[in-house]
């Protein structure tokens, strides 16, 4: 069911995690969705179990588009998320959200803290433009992927998300 009305269902700008992250333009999550209003399919969703939804807008020319992931805390697609965006001076990137399973306060776990262009597999996003996969953090001398390999996790997806030709913000998940 929850299928069938994911396909029949218009997101109207705004609305739903689709039209709020089409609206804000940069990669959006929302934890808990079966207890989200703002997730317009909140009680299918808390039928089959799924919890948490990751929003990715992507623009080309005149058209957007919003690549959305779904996760049951049962069968989970990620065990962390992170966005990260450029600072006020595009000098670095810094945390802007996140939700992890093994560290629960990730902002005061990077509070501060930032990632260089061209610094391990987010900044090489940055830097290239180009989506990065990493199979050993343990390699990757960014802050983030030292947090995420002393979590336990080994490793990354990383999506750069560009508009109007400068990057907006980077997503990263790992396992």
């Amino acid at each position: 069911m929850f299928e069938f009305n994911s396909r029949h269902t218009r997101f109207p700008r705004g609305f739903g995690l689709p039209g709020r992250t089409w609206k804000a333009g940069l990669p959006l999550i929302i934890k808990d969705l079966h207890n989200a209003k703002s997730f317009l399919r909140w009680e299918d969703a808390a039928e089959v179990g799924i919890n948490l939804g990751v929003g990715v807008p992507y623009r080309t020319g005149e058209k957007s588009w919003v690549l959305t992931f779904l996760s049951a805390q049962a069968t989970p697609i990620a065990r962390r998320f992170e966005i990260w965006a450029p600072d006020e001076t595009r000098s670095a990137l810094v945390f802007r959200a996140g939700d992890c399973s093994a560290q629960s306060d990730l902002a005061a776990l990077y509070a501060a803290k930032s990632i260089a262009k061209g610094e391990g597999s987010i900044g090489g996003a940055w830097a290239t433009g180009m989506p990065a996969l990493n199979d050993d953090l343990a390699h990757d001398g960014s802050i983030a992927a030292v947090q995420a390999h002393a979590a336990g996790l080994s490793r990354m997806v990383v999506l750069p998300v560009i508009g109007n030709a400068r990057l907006d913000a980077v997503l990263a998940w790992y396992l």
